[in-house]
C-alpha cells in the first residue's frame, strides 16, 4: 500500500512543522483539557487551602531563567493561591536570578489581589552557604535578615508589619521549595526535619521520580510535579492564565509525539504483513 511507505519516509521536517504548531497554537487558544488533578498535588493544595488568613508561609525560590519554563508556573500559581487565602508569605533565594523574577511574578499577582509588600509578603532576596544560613535562620529570622531583595536595611526586621509574630521556623506554618535541583535536602534537613515545619517541593518533570521518595515517606506533604503540576493546580483554582497554555502545549505536543510513534509502528508491521503475503504468492 503506497500509504504505509509514505508513513515512513515522511520528510522530517514536516515533522518538525507539525511539533512546532502543536507547541504554539495552544498558546492563541482558550481550550481547557482535561485533567486528572495528581494526590501529591492535591495534598499540597489542601494544605494551603486549610490555611487560616494571616498565616506565614516561607516560599523557597531556587530557579533561574533556565527552568523559568516550569518553576515560573508554578511559582505564579502557588502566590496565586497564597494571595486569595490572605496568607502571608516571605521569599528566598540560594539562586541568584530568582528574587528578581518572582519580584516580578508576586508584584503583577500583587496588584489584582490587593496585596501589598511588606505587609502581606516580602522578598528576602538572594543569600549564599544554604546550611550555614539556615541553621541560624531556624533560630532566629530577624537576626539573619539583614536586607531585603531591594537592598534596603532591615536591621530591625520587625518593622515590617509581615514580620508580627514571626521569630523562629517554628511560627512558619509551610515551607515550599521550588527549585530544579535538589537544594530541596537541605530544607528538609534544616528545617522540615529539625523544627518540624510542614513542608513541600514543587520540583522541575525530571527531579518527580526522586522527590516521590520523600513524599512517601512522609518527610514532605505534597508536591506540585514539574509543568503538569502548575497546570493540575491551576485546575483547582479554577484560573485559566498561561500556566494552563503552557501545559496544553506540552500535552499537545506529547500527543503528537505519540500519534507518530504508533501510526510508524502500525504502518511498519502492516507493510511487514503485505510483503510476507507478496513472498508467500509468488
Amino acid at each position: 500500500m503506497h500509504i504505509l511507505r509514505i508513513l515512513q519516509t515522511v520528510d522530517r521536517r514536516v515533522l518538525y512543522v507539525l511539533l512546532m504548531l502543536s507547541v504554539t497554537l495552544p498558546f492563541f487558544l482558550t481550550v481547557r483539557l482535561p485533567m486528572r488533578v495528581s494526590p501529591a498535588t492535591q495534598a499540597l493544595y489542601d494544605r494551603i487551602e486549610n490555611l487560616a488568613p494571616d498565616d506565614f508561609v516561607l516560599l523557597a525560590i531556587d530557579w533561574s531563567a533556565g527552568t523559568r519554563g516550569e518553576n515560573g508556573p508554578q511559582t505564579e500559581a502557588l502566590i496565586t493561591h497564597l494571595m486569595r487565602k490572605k496568607c502571608r508569605f516571605a521569599m528566598l533565594a540560594f539562586e541568584p536570578q530568582s528574587p528578581t523574577l518572582c519580584q516580578a511574578i508576586a508584584e503583577r499577582l500583587g496588584k489584582e489581589y490587593g496585596s501589598i509588600e511588606g505587609v502581606n509578603w516580602i522578598n528576602w532576596g538572594y543569600r549564599v552557604d544554604a546550611k550555614n544560613f539556615l541553621k541560624g535562620f531556624v533560630q532566629d529570622i530577624p537576626a539573619v535578615i539583614k536586607t531585603t531583595n531591594r537592598q534596603e536595611d532591615v536591621t530591625n526586621l520587625n518593622k515590617f508589619p509581615i514580620m508580627k509574630g514571626i521569630k523562629t521556623a517554628s511560627d512558619i506554618k509551610l515551607l515550599i521549595n521550588i527549585a530544579p535541583s535538589n537544594i530541596y535536602q537541605t530544607y528538609v534537613q534544616f528545617v522540615a526535619g529539625a523544627k518540624k515545619v510542614p513542608m513541600a517541593v514543587a520540583p522541575t518533570s525530571v527531579m518527580v521520580p526522586e522527590v516521590f521518595n520523600y513524599l512517601d515517606s512522609g518527610q514532605i506533604i505534597g508536591m506540585m510535579p514539574g509543568l503538569p503540576g502548575a497546570g493540575e493546580y491551576e485546575s483547582l483554582l479554577g484560573t485559566n492564565t498561561k500556566v494552563t497554555r503552557f501545559a496544553n502545549s506540552a500535552s499537545f505536543a506529547h500527543i503528537l509525539i505519540i500519534l507518530f510513534i504508533v501510526l510508524g509502528n502500525v504502518a511498519m508491521l502492516l507493510e511487514r504483513r503485505q510483503n510476507a503475503r507478496a513472498g508467500g504468492a509468488a
